[in-house]
């Protein structure tokens, strides 16, 4: 049973032992919505529901009807109509946004650190950064801040890579539940190529990532989903690899990592393991791609057609990462390419390799990356003329969105519970207000409901996402976070 509660205890490098008696902000029997929906069920399209009502039950979208069907619905239910929470003018509602790649602990440093690339990165900002959180009270600090922005900002689902230590991944996992979030999250694994500090054995680092695994899953919370997390190929050994593969097997979990993703990355791989030709091949060689749809790399900017194909054949996904991929990455993501060939691709942020913990954010980048696709094959061919082939790599604020969302639960192999509002899914939502006062954009007379959105995706923030619902809780409202322990000294 999943939906029971995950008592949660956090244990300070002090000593003291803080009880958390909740699993998270408590979940209504049956909520009452009517207004409009919005969301991208195929790539490219976007639907809006016009005065709809949606009856939640338990967590889930029990009823999709017509608004004028209000009173047949809510007698049925048992949903008194002063209780049904009635859209006004400027709000909707849609799914909540999914990012498919966070460096839990990296948020500490976002947005800075961004003179160096990627190996150096690693070893200048990243490492040391990581390694702090074996302080426990920090990390109990730290976490909650992290979960509470990536709330704020409708990312109701998250895609964590934790530290290498075991016990603030812990810490990670215990503030997740109790702030509301959804989120697959694993500990990280290096037994090579890291500084002294910051490494484990092979030895160590297979028993910590089945005992987090287990920890996990002992919490028998549905919004977690534990993942096994090699960093990538440079800092791990093919036997440490192997065993994690064993262990995602064992356990039916989630297998997460980063692949072919810029110059300096894949030369290492390269000198490491000159018996393979790519990435794709050396994960695959320790059968670390077998877990199909529960596998997810991150950029994958450098994947050659073949890498591409051969990943879509596994099932295997892809995060698209494209603030960071302009940082880090050495190249440009070709999203519509990649999905042409079969590769399921879902967006992140890349926290801290990308500067915004904003999926709003990675949509705008990722509509920006097809415009710079575009504009590099208009400039080798002289800038004079533009012809359907430069085309095919744009996208626009639509298929962002559907990457933000339907994407990334494809992804994560959690699209029969989010990423749409149809009935029997989770009812994961945001409550967005295009007219919140002192919000960042302007609605004028004449805008279409079509505009407001588009201005929503493109201009918004977290000042218009009003209410935050996972699993059918509301997790914010306003500047609350229903979750948040009621004591004077924070997590």
């Amino acid at each position: 049973d999943f939906s029971s509660p995950c008592p949660i205890a956090i244990q300070s490098s002090l000593g003291c032992f803080i009880e958390l008696a909740m699993s998270g902000p408590p979940v209504a029997d049956t909520l009452g919505f009517r207004g409009t929906l919005v969301h991208t069920p195929l790539y490219g399209q976007m639907d809006i529901l016009l005065d709809r009502l949606v009856v939640v039950h338990q967590g889930r979208i029990a009823k999709i009807a017509a608004g004028s069907e209000e009173a047949t619905v809510l007698a049925i239910w048992g949903i008194e109509a002063s209780t049904v929470r009635r859209l006004q003018e400027g709000e909707f509602i849609m799914p909540g946004l999914i990012d498919t790649h966070v460096h839990a602990p990296q948020y500490k440093f976002t947005g800075t650190g961004t003179d160096v690339p990627l190996m150096e990165w690693l070893r200048k900002y990243t490492f040391p950064v990581e390694s702090s959180y074996k302080d426990l009270d920090a990390a109990s600090f730290r976490y909650p801040l992290l979960v509470k922005r990536f709330l704020s900002n409708g990312t109701t689902t998250a895609t964590y890579f934790g530290s290498l230590d075991l016990a603030p991944n812990k810490v990670l996992v215990d503030t997740i539940i109790q702030l509301g979030q959804r989120a697959v999250v694993g500990k990280v694994n290096m037994d090579r190529e890291s500084p002294d500090t910051y490494v484990e054995t092979t030895t160590q680092g297979i028993e910590e990532a089945e005992e987090f695994i287990k920890y996990a899953l002992a919490k028998k919370c549905g919004r977690i989903y534990p993942c096994i997390t090699p960093r990538f190929i440079p800092t791990c050994t093919l036997d440490m690899m192997r065993a994690l593969a064993d262990i995602a097997r064992k356990y039916n979990v989630h297998i997460q990592s980063h692949i072919s993703e810029c110059c300096g990355e894949v030369s290492c791989v390269r000198h490491l393991h000159p018996e393979h030709m790519s990435d794709s091949m050396v994960f695959d060689s320790v059968g670390l791609l077998d877990s199909g749809r529960q596998t997810i790399m991150a950029h994958g900017t450098l994947l050659s057609d073949e890498d591409i194909r051969f990943l879509a054949s596994k099932r295997v996904s892809i995060s698209h990462c494209p603030l960071s991929n302009f940082f880090l990455g050495d190249a440009c993501f070709r999203v519509n390419h990649a999905m042409a060939m079969g590769l399921i691709v879902g967006l992140g942020t890349d926290v801290a390799g990308g500067i915004s913990p904003s999926m709003l954010t990675a949509i705008r980048m990722a509509v920006v990356n097809s415009r710079c696709l575009r504009a590099h094959k208009l400039a080798i061919k002289g800038g004079l003329e533009v012809t359907p082939d430069m085309e095919v790599d744009v996208i626009s604020y639509k298929e962002g969105l559907y990457l933000a969302t339907v994407g990334g639960a494809k992804a994560l192999a959690i699209d029969h519970q989010v990423g749409t509002f149809h009935e029997g899914k989770d009812f994961d939502a945001l409550v967005i207000d295009v007219n919140a006062p002192g919000g960042p954009f302007d609605v004028f007379e004449g805008d279409t409901l079509e505009d407001q959105i588009e201005k929503f995706i493109n201009l918004g923030d977290d000042r218009n996402i009003v209410e935050v619902y996972v699993a059918g809780a509301l997790v914010k409202q306003g500047d609350t976070f229903i979750g948040e322990p009621k004591m004077d000294e924070k997590l």
